[in-house]
């Protein structure tokens, strides 16, 4: 009798064993491995896909829209999958593709249109590489865009409903002195641009740009309240906690050694890259590893950082492109914040430190080299909107360009100014 049970205890033990063993590895690399979620390590070694640098260099930082009674509306948030990028996206590769110059003129906005607008000179070049119309580049080139502020689209406009549009499709490039009409006849696809409602506030144009303008005492908007995640609940910065908020930055987050240098710069580092916490509350990432030799590209430098900045997950705010440049083989990215709908404005270079001789320039910098992310800056803080706050319509009363913004400082509270250029 004895003997016939032997085998079968001999199986549930190994059963057993077996579950420890699947138990006891759990335990080890999912949750004991230095006090840090294995989970981490994995998302680093397996990041998503990078972002299509590509179709986002087109995308406007603001879209202006207004159907032809002098009141415009200005959106700057959500503007990626919105009704009118996807119309305007549309539209401009088939004026890009099958497109014709007509003419120089002024902006009709007396007519339905919509406004595309970018925060530095866009070049003709990159645009008609970013809609994949390389050859497309002679189009504008040789009427004499070289760079361009902005893009308008006219809509074709419906007879009636479901029978087709009565004219070409028009877009007009804006550059500093010229606006360049080209034409797209056959372009079959109108949009309904929406009213606005005259009696909140909107923007009119003054002839050099669109200011606000309320026919009211004045109108409320949301303040923005100042964060800073690197500090625990109670205010102050331990290493701990400021490790937990750095570590996604790391191939390897286990390999993390933290530290405080003798002028009181929080560090972090490991073989691959090291993070800083410098004065005036900026996190700064560097990295220690080879830079390749690909080829220099443009739009695959613009998604690695798209990508690292979407991989950051201290980053809680809808960000745009503030302008772009080249240091040596490198290129660099400025962004800057989107908050409820207004822009984060930078008023004035923000230094690192007292001695700083680099100050940044936008909310987040990043430095790429041959598609690797080789230097990572952006102000340590998160903008929440929070409580309705009235403004005085006094307050937009003057002369010349300005815009509605909230300027970074280092308050707890950010309130909408008006920001003249």
């Amino acid at each position: 009798m004895k003997a016939k049970f032997t085998p079968l205890l001999k199986s549930i033990l190994i059963l057993a064993l077996a579950a420890l063993a699947v138990f006891q590895v759990h335990r080890l690399w999912l949750v004991d491995l230095t006090n840090r979620n294995f989970g981490l390590y994995l998302q680093a070694r397996f990041p998503p896909a990078a972002p299509d640098g590509q179709g986002a260099f087109a995308r406007p930082f603001r879209v202006i829209s207004g159907v032809g009674d002098g009141a415009f509306r200005v959106m700057y948030s959500e503007i990626e999958g919105s009704d009118e990028w996807v119309f305007g996206e549309r539209a401009l590769d088939a004026v890009l593709q099958r497109g014709t110059f007509r003419q120089t003129r002024e902006l009709p906005l007396n007519e339905p249109i919509l406004i595309f607008e970018y925060a530095f000179d866009m070049c003709a070049e990159k645009f008609t590489q970013a809609f994949g119309r390389r050859r497309s580049v002679g189009l504008l080139t040789d009427v004499g865009i070289d760079t361009f502020t902005g893009v308008a689209v006219v809509p074709p406009q419906p007879v009636a409903e479901g029978i087709g549009t009565s004219e070409s499709l028009r877009v007009f490039f804006i550059g500093e002195e010229y606006v360049w009409e080209f034409l797209h006849t056959g372009y079959d696809f109108a949009f309904d641009i929406e009213p606005v409602d005259s009696a909140r506030m909107h923007f009119v144009n003054r002839g050099y740009g669109f200011v606000p303008f309320t026919p009211l005492s004045g109108f409320s908007y949301t303040a923005v309240v100042v964060h800073n995640p690197l500090q625990n609940p109670h205010g102050i910065f331990t290493l701990s906690h400021m490790r937990s908020r750095v570590e996604h930055l790391f191939d390897n987050p286990a390999t993390i050694i933290p530290g405080v240098t003798l002028d009181n710069i929080y560090t972090f580092s490991n073989r691959n890259a090291m993070v800083r916490y410098l004065e005036n509350s900026v996190l700064e990432y560097i990295s220690y590893r080879t830079v390749g030799r690909a080829s220099d590209n443009f739009f695959a430098d613009f998604s690695a950082a798209l990508a690292f900045i979407s991989n950051d997950t201290g980053v809680i705010n809808e960000t745009f492109l503030q302008q772009h440049g080249s240091l040596g083989r490198a290129h660099v990215f400025w962004f800057n914040y989107v908050i409820d709908n207004r822009p984060l404005v930078w008023a004035s270079e923000w230094y690192t430190g007292l001695r700083c001789g680099d100050p940044l320039l936008a909310a987040i910098e990043v430095t790429v080299e041959q598609g690797r992310v080789v230097r990572y800056r952006r102000l340590a803080y998160n903008f929440v909107s929070d409580g309705l706050v009235w403004m005085d319509a006094s307050e937009l009363e003057r002369g010349g360009y300005f815009t509605l913004g909230f300027p970074v400082g280092s308050g707890p509270i950010l309130e909408l100014a008006v920001m003249t250029y």
